[in-house]
């Protein structure tokens, strides 16, 4: 059902498919999700990128089996708290959406691999973003990001961050040279005014070497007692 014009997904469409684990709804005119929707408990994948939905339903947390979850190039402005019930969630794609931030309750999604922002309007990232022990790629470039929460040092299996195109990050926490598993970064065209401009002349990798450096304990400064 994807490349089509459909505006309407039919009301009762996994009822009469019991079986059906999957839908690509993409590239389509989708305005709204069917009031039916707390019903598909048995879908896995979901893809409704490239549409027009505005608002995603709070049901949508019913939905305990999901796994992927794409809602890229569309028009949300938020995301319902109960996006946090999705327990087997793996992939998010959020990308050139409108949102300008994302609920807390982000950090309940344990199994998170890939979580995608790009091309928002999020100011920031939720602290509870460190609770996402199983995330190794967040792409999160082109937004209006002034900083990036200290809590991200906890993702130790995190290997690759696209934080290109923030027009307003000016600093990045120390703590993100705890990422031990970090491979690729990605810092293209952000400011950075608080990192030395000859470490971000030398690119990501003298970057963490910094940040690591920064993170490491210092000798106290008082003398012998």
């Amino acid at each position: 059902m994807e490349h089509n014009q459909v505006t309407k997904i039919p009301f009762g469409i996994f009822s009469q498919a019991p079986h059906l684990t999957k839908l690509n709804m993409k590239e389509n005119q989708l305005r709204s999700l069917p009031l039916d929707i707390s019903t598909w408990t048995n879908v896995t994948e979901l893809n409704f990128g490239t549409n027009q939905l505005a608002i995603l339903p709070e049901d949508i947390g019913v939905l305990v089996n999901l796994e992927v979850l794409i809602l890229s190039n569309n028009a949300l402005n938020v995301l319902p708290s109960t996006i946090g019930h999705l327990k087997n969630l793996r992939v998010l794609d959020l990308e050139e959406n409108k949102l300008e931030q994302l609920p807390s309750e982000i950090g309940y999604l344990k199994e998170l691999r890939r979580l995608i922002v790009q091309s928002n309007r999020l100011t920031s990232l939720p602290r509870a973003i460190g609770n996402l022990e199983n995330l190794t790629y967040i792409g999160a470039g082109e937004n209006l990001l002034t900083t990036l929460p200290s809590e991200i040092g906890y993702l130790s299996k995190l290997e690759n961050i696209l934080l290109n195109d923030n027009p307003y990050l000016h600093g990045l926490p120390f703590e993100l040279a705890h990422c031990i598993s970090l491979q690729i970064m990605s810092i293209e065209n952000c400011p950075l005014s608080q990192i030395p401009p000859e470490i971000v002349a030398g690119g990501p990798s003298l970057v963490i070497q910094y940040l690591r450096v920064q993170a490491e304990p210092r000798p106290s400064s008082q003398g012998p007692i």
